[in-house]
């Protein structure tokens, strides 16, 4: 639904000290609040079915942000946007953490248009009905591993320090194998250290990053291959996911791009895939019939995915990864990877990098010989300007796959 359609419905909280405009520049049925305790009450209209929820604050970030928080957790299907001033790393972190979008207050009304209209494509998306019911048939999806609602709660007190965070991981012995067996994988480029404790692994790699390994390592672990499936290897397609995503980052890296974006990229490519295990696991005996009609029509896998299932595997995992209440902006990516160009971006972003790495390294190797990879848009790159960097990138994937081969 466009953000230019008057039945789009938005809740406009003014949380500026000096109130200014008293309205959004947008075409749409806007209500507008003046506090966090009058947007609650908004939400909890019963005769009001808002979209998006758009707040605009200069010296209660914090507080913006809880509010975003607690406003996913009540109306999960709706959009949310924050407009402050420039944030700093942690505010920014978390901040992406719950906001679809976050703009400075001198946007443009380009920008913000653009903010609404991806917000809610991505949440209709994620909400379709035939969505939600396919994803229902696939069985018991993996619950949120209770392990990192400590974590992030950590976290996010600004003071969690290694000790901290070792002592919260180490309460799962399984987790820690599994850490440990990722890191000191030649996939992860690391080689030439070993790592013998998470402590080590911690100081070297970051919190946030044993945080997001901490969450693949449970999907992986809640998900094993059975002996009944054998089109591709569980841990094949997870040691692939490592290298989508370090070179995921180094492209937002080497690009300029700050570390909340190269997080993002980071994590998103991780998960890139998760939904093809779980479209393997729902009804393994289908996804065969799939693959080997993908490669009969010499399609990507999820274009025969759409074709024969009404959902593609990035869908699956996007949506178990917003029902973990996982960063917007990277579900965005999971979500997009395939047709970046349906996301309605007009510029790089983590989206961009998964886009490049996947599409641009080997595909996973598979019993049937189908494109289980990703076919590069050309096109989008160009419409978000920046096709003439496409070179450096492919060499640098070049580079990585050589390692890989080696």
């Amino acid at each position: 639904m466009p953000s230019s359609n008057i039945d789009t419905q938005v809740l406009f909280c003014d949380l500026r000290d000096e109130k200014g405009d008293a309205s959004l520049p947008l075409q749409a049925d806007q209500s507008i609040v003046f506090s966090i305790e009058e947007a609650f009450q908004a939400l909890a209209t019963a005769d009001r079915d808002y979209h998006v929820i758009v707040i605009k604050t200069h010296s209660h970030v914090k507080e913006s942000i809880e509010l975003l928080r607690k406003v996913r957790k009540m109306r999960p299907g709706i959009g949310r946007i924050l407009i402050t001033h420039p944030m700093k790393p942690f505010e920014a972190g978390h901040a992406a953490e719950v906001a679809h979008r976050c703009l400075s207050l001198d946007y443009t009304e380009r920008a913000l248009h653009e903010a609404v209209d991806r917000a809610i494509k991505a949440e209709q998306l994620l909400t379709q009905p035939e969505l939600r019911d396919y994803i229902s048939s696939l069985g018991h999806l993996p619950s949120f591993p209770a392990i990192l609602v400590d974590l992030d709660e950590a976290l996010r007190s600004e003071t969690a320090g290694i000790k901290e965070v070792s002592d919260i991981v180490q309460r799962d012995p399984g987790i820690v194998t599994k850490i440990l067996q990722l890191v000191n994988s030649a996939y992860f480029g690391l080689s030439s250290h070993n790592f013998f404790t998470v402590k080590e692994a911690i100081n070297l790699l970051g919190l946030r990053t044993i945080r997001d390994l901490v969450l693949t390592a449970h999907l992986f672990e809640s998900m094993p291959q059975t002996a009944q499936w054998r089109g591709f290897s569980f841990e094949q397609l997870q040691e692939r996911s490592v290298v989508v995503s370090q070179l995921a980052a180094d492209i937002c890296r080497d690009s300029g791009y700050d570390r909340n974006m190269q997080a993002q990229a980071r994590l998103a490519g991780l998960l890139l895939d998760v939904g093809m295990i779980l479209l393997a696991m729902g009804d393994g005996e289908e996804y065969h019939q799939v693959m080997i009609r993908a490669r009969e029509l010499n399609q990507p896998i999820y274009v025969v995915e759409k074709m024969k299932l009404g959902a593609t595997h990035a869908q699956a995992g996007a949506f178990l990864l917003d029902r973990w209440n996982l960063a917007p902006e990277m579900v965005h990516a999971v979500l997009f990877h395939h047709v970046p160009g349906a996301s309605g971006d007009s510029a790089f972003s983590a989206l961009t990098a998964v886009h490049l790495a996947d599409s641009l390294l080997p595909p996973l190797f598979n019993a049937m010989g189908c494109n289980l990879g990703g076919r590069l848009s050309r096109e989008y790159l160009t419409s978000i300007g920046v096709i003439d960097q496409l070179p450096k990138w492919e060499m640098a994937a070049h580079e990585v796959a050589s390692a890989m081969r080696s």
